[in-house]
């Protein structure tokens, strides 16, 4: 049973410009946000439980 359909669609240049920005828009966002994160935990890894303060994916 098949319950999806592939459809390709054709796009202008100017939608594909828009795509493309878009996405490397949302890379780059993903991409900061988890080297912010990264580092925060690199930074308290060795502390104690009661003194770390870990950024979340929610707090950003």
């Amino acid at each position: 049973m098949q319950l999806t359909q592939k459809i390709k669609i054709e796009l202008t240049e100017e939608q594909e410009e828009v795509l493309t920005s878009l996405s490397e828009i949302c890379r780059l966002l993903y991409d900061f946000s988890l080297k912010e994160r990264i580092e925060n935990w690199k930074e308290n890894k060795d502390k104690s439980k009661e003194e770390r303060n870990y950024i979340t994916y929610t707090d950003q």
